[in-house]
């Protein structure tokens, strides 16, 4: 009951300051599940691309496999349902009086700071993943070497599905089973 108590505080806060949505989320429930002991970064990244790849947003996504992690089926609904309970309300708020201030523009001022931290909150996430995705730092510690500090297969991977991206303008939700059979193709990356 206590892990149902804990889920419930900790995700209504993410969601409470989950300005930017999925990624800008990262950075927050990251430093909290860490924090917390819920799990480790390696453990935190492969909930990401797990969440990544299952339909739905991802800061829920997050929140409903933390939350089954700690609580069971109990703990991903409640953390699921807390997450999103801030971001539903201020919504409705926000709705309600956007169209009176849409052209004011200390609004205005006040969204493109907003933007900015998210853009500076969505960095830090793919830097911390990267960490553990595409750096090898404990390999790194061991040899010395900087060969060894480069997960050379993550790094290809990561090259072409970028190319596949952005200059053959692939489908995401290709490129995420690709990446899933890529995976399985070249055993453990």
């Amino acid at each position: 009951m206590e892990i149902l108590i804990k889920l419930v505080i900790e995700f209504f806060v993410i969601g409470f300051f989950s300005y930017g949505g999925g990624l800008a989320v990262l950075v927050l429930l990251q430093e909290r599940v860490i924090n917390l002991g819920w799990m480790n970064l390696k453990e935190f990244a492969d909930v990401i691309a797990i969440s990544q790849s299952t339909p739905g947003p991802l800061a829920i996504n997050l929140a409903t496999f933390v939350g089954f992690f700690q609580g069971g089926i109990e703990g991903a609904v409640i953390a699921s349902v807390a997450v999103v309970i801030p971001g539903v309300v201020f919504s409705m708020i926000i709705g309600r009086f956007m169209e009176h201030f849409d052209e004011n523009e200390r609004v205005k001022s006040i969204l493109k700071g907003l933007r900015a931290v998210v853009i500076g909150l969505v960095a830090t996430a793919i830097f911390n993943i990267a960490l553990v995705t595409i750096f090898d730092i404990d390999s790194f510690k061991k040899t010395g070497s900087i060969t060894s500090f480069f997960d050379i297969k993550a790094c290809i991977a990561m090259a072409i599905f970028f190319v596949f991206t952005f200059k053959l303008r692939k489908s995401p939700a290709l490129l995420i089973i690709a990446g899933g059979v890529v995976g399985i193709l070249l055993g453990n990356f």
